[in-house]
């Protein structure tokens, strides 16, 4: 890769996947690539949208105690090299939310995903907005 570390963006169902490990593959994939990353191999890039729903499905839908959602998202936060993007382009999710079968928080995120960074999904709603991704099992043998 010339040199230039690869930035990705990791999605909410790859926080899913490796904080609940309830598909052990998807755990065993997210794991190796959170290795990598904290190795310096990938430059990481996070929504406050995609921490947002992290929280409430780690909440709401595995019922995780708060303190174990805290001390999840802040290892997140920590990880090397970590960018979270806080800015999102309503009208742009809105456009896509009005032309598109996709949530309106995948249309956020898909906004807040900066050019020439790669997503990381096993969403593939992704794809009906025109973003190409790639899961982590892919790109962390890539």
């Amino acid at each position: 890769m010339s040199g230039k570390k690869q930035r990705i963006f990791l999605d909410t169902s790859v926080i899913i996947r490796f904080f609940t490990a309830d598909d052990a593959k998807k755990y065993a994939d997210c794991k190796a690539l959170f290795e990598q990353i904290e190795e310096g191999t990938f430059v990481p890039y996070v929504a406050n949208t995609v921490i947002m729903e992290s929280v409430f499905v780690l909440i709401k839908l595995y019922t995780f105690p708060k303190y174990r959602v805290v001390k999840a998202i802040r290892s997140l936060l920590s990880m090397r090299n970590m960018t979270v993007v806080e800015k999102t382009n309503s009208t742009k999710a809105l456009r896509l939310f009005a032309g598109n079968n996709v949530s309106f928080g995948d249309c956020m995120i898909a906004s807040q995903v900066p050019v020439g960074v790669r997503l990381v999904t096993y969403d593939t709603d992704f794809s009906h907005l025109g973003i190409v991704s790639v899961t982590p099992g892919i790109l962390h043998s890539s």
